[in-house]
């Protein structure tokens, strides 16, 4: 019986190498397929992740020239302002940089490891000039301005764009209705505040040349004012409803695009209310930059609302 069984057990054995053979083989090829299958997925994924970002890079826009007159408002570490002249994208002489906050005492706190070393390159390199205190939503209050003075104070005879970086109170509500209404209140004051600052100008040039018209962007002219706003997509931004905030002052979008980060090299987006980042790093969110400009009604009897809707595609 010995025997036997000793038999038994090497024949009970080599079943059991066969079965583990067989197991092990349908497990090879299992990866085998997998590996030939997963390869043209990932090269597909890989291309189509490349093309995104073609097609992104080119619905980016840097909305103005190097001679066109600007002015930032609700600047945070300046890291902006001093991307836009490192990169070259305007003359220090025509840039205005203007802060909510109080003092170069007060933004050195709130950035301790950012704003002194903007600020003197700024200041010290560029001779651009920084204005603080300037409500972004009481333009013409806050930067003391009137029609007699306004050429003199800001040192521009006129500015072509007024820009907003991503607009935010600081106030941290946590109703997301009442946050959004919240912030609904600072865009909308945003827009009132530049389209009066824009007519002030207008006011001034007249006093000046001695004429009547006083339509904000009543001629062809290349330096037909627009304004900048730019927002990041998703929520709550969406329910902002910043397109539909300007038509309430008369603006549509005159053309908007992807905020491409890479386009800003050395400007990094801070809190409001501190120097940390966003919970997610601002240059891996999407974000849109939209331009504004005066609804002209000659366009409007020409093409009538549809025409409208489409001013807020794309453009290059």
């Amino acid at each position: 019986m010995g025997r036997k069984l000793q038999g038994r057990g090497k024949a009970s054995g080599l079943a059991s190498a066969l079965v583990r053979q067989k197991s092990l083989e349908k497990q090879q090829n299992k990866v085998h397929k997998k590996n030939t299958t997963e390869k043209p997925v990932s090269k597909k994924l890989q291309e189509s992740k490349i093309q995104q970002k073609i097609i992104s890079q080119s619905r980016s826009i840097v909305p103005f020239t190097k001679n066109d007159y600007v002015m930032l408002v609700g600047e945070g570490d300046f890291s902006f302002a001093v991307s836009l002249l490192k990169n070259d994208y305007i003359v220090p002489e025509r840039l205005i940089v203007t802060s909510f906050d109080h003092s170069v005492k007060e933004l050195t706190l709130k950035y301790p490891h950012t704003f002194e070393e903007n600020y003197k390159i700024l200041t010290e390199e560029y001779k651009v000039p920084i204005k603080f205190k300037i409500d972004a939503t009481n333009l013409i209050k806050t930067l003391k301005v009137n029609a007699k003075n306004i050429t003199t104070v800001t040192g521009f005879p006129r500015v072509d764009f007024i820009m907003f970086n991503f607009p935010h109170t600081g106030r941290g509500i946590k109703d997301q209705d009442r946050n959004i209404r919240d912030h609904q209140v600072l865009v909308d004051g945003y827009f009132k505040s530049s389209v009066e600052l824009f007519k002030l100008y207008q006011t001034s040039s007249i006093l000046k040349s001695k004429t009547s018209d006083l339509n904000l962007v009543g001629s062809t002219s290349q330096h037909d004012p627009k304004i900048i706003l730019s927002v990041f997509e998703g929520q709550p931004y969406d329910s902002w409803n910043v397109k539909s905030l300007s038509k309430g002052h008369g603006l549509k979008v005159e053309r908007s695009g992807d905020f491409q980060w890479d386009k800003f090299e050395g400007y990094s987006h801070k809190r409001t209310n501190s120097e940390q980042n966003t919970t997610k790093v601002a240059s891996e969110r999407k974000a849109r930059m939209y331009v504004f400009e005066k609804y002209r009604k000659q366009q409007e009897g020409k093409k009538g609302s549809k025409d409208d809707d489409e001013d807020d595609s794309d453009s290059d």
